[in-house]
């Protein structure tokens, strides 16, 4: 598809807004719950030492973040140059549509960042790579299946679940633990749900919304993550809640509604990030996913999530 005469904004703006950078933060945030989880691990693996060796965190928690990072763009633009000749009748407004960008633009672009993203991830170890690219074909598969709603709504939440499992593997497999893998599976529950109602986004999300309240049980898992809830988690907990809530109250509004309550569960994400790290006991590296929470709602206020 080419250019068209009329263009409302620029094309660097037509990015951003296809790559839905509004929600980029909770993929960072996604990411230090993977890192919260190494630490545990690291320091499980090697409680038998007297000195353990330092764990090294900066190199590869920056660079799996910039592979999430990527597969998460990737997805996003992958899916609009997919969708391109039904947003033409339905979203003309989108970047494609619109003319700012070309749907060879968006499907090079999109590849591009796949293969980039499973390149780097090799280069961190196989383990990295084999998960990346396990990810990669979930987000490809979404894709193409997106349209077929239960088929949809388990992908997404498998890319996900998928985003802590490469994160703990950029560090080492070693450092996988059954708590990991509830976080995933909660993770995996969490995006399901958001999945399901946004699929109804457009009509009946006042019907669907009420689905709301089975985050209790991803929340549930989050802050039992290491045995009993303390204090803080249960602040946390208690404040995630009420973000459930005010999503809820925001479907039930007749006027951009469902925008808002969208745009409500997605920054959740970071919400649910910080009960499972405080439930973990890292309280430093919580401060991330709490800044990543509130710049997500601050950024969708520039530029649309959904």
């Amino acid at each position: 598809m080419g250019r068209k005469p009329y263009q409302h904004i620029g094309e660097f703006q037509g990015w951003l807004n296809m790559l839905r950078i509004s929600n980029s933060p909770t993929v960072v945030s996604n990411a230090m719950v993977g890192l919260a989880f190494v630490i545990q691990g690291h320091t499980a693996f090697w409680s038998e030492r007297i000195t353990p060796p330092a764990l090294q965190m900066l190199v590869p928690l920056t660079l799996i973040v910039v592979v999430l990072l990527l597969l998460y763009f990737a997805g996003m633009v992958l899916g609009d140059a997919f969708d391109v000749e039904r947003d033409t009748i339905q979203r003309p407004d989108r970047s494609i549509p619109s003319g700012i960008i070309t749907s060879r633009q968006a499907w090079s672009a999109g590849f591009f960042m796949v293969g980039l993203a499973i390149l780097v991830a090799f280069g961190i170890s196989i383990a990295a790579g084999i998960s990346t690219s396990c990810l990669a074909l979930s987000v490809l598969l979404y894709t193409y299946l997106h349209h077929a709603r239960f088929l949809a709504i388990p992908l997404m939440g498998l890319c996900r679940g998928l985003t802590i499992i490469v994160a703990v593997s950029a560090f080492s497999s070693d450092y996988f633990s059954q708590s990991v893998w509830w976080y995933v599976g909660a993770l995996f529950l969490y995006t399901a749900i958001l999945t399901f109602i946004g699929t109804y986004e457009n009509n009946s999300t006042k019907k669907t919304s009420g689905a709301i309240v089975l985050m209790v049980f991803p929340l549930g898992v989050a802050a039992l993550a290491q045995g009993s809830p303390s204090p803080i988690v249960i602040g946390i907990a208690v404040a995630f809640c009420a973000w459930m809530m005010f999503a809820w109250k925001n479907f039930r509004k007749a006027e951009e509604g469902s925008k808002h309550g969208m745009h409500t569960l997605l920054s959740g994400f970071a919400l649910l990030d910080c009960v499972c790290i405080a439930s973990l006991g890292e309280y430093h590296i919580m401060v991330i996913p709490a800044l990543c929470f509130v710049l997500t709602v601050a950024s969708h206020r520039k530029i649309l999530g959904t």
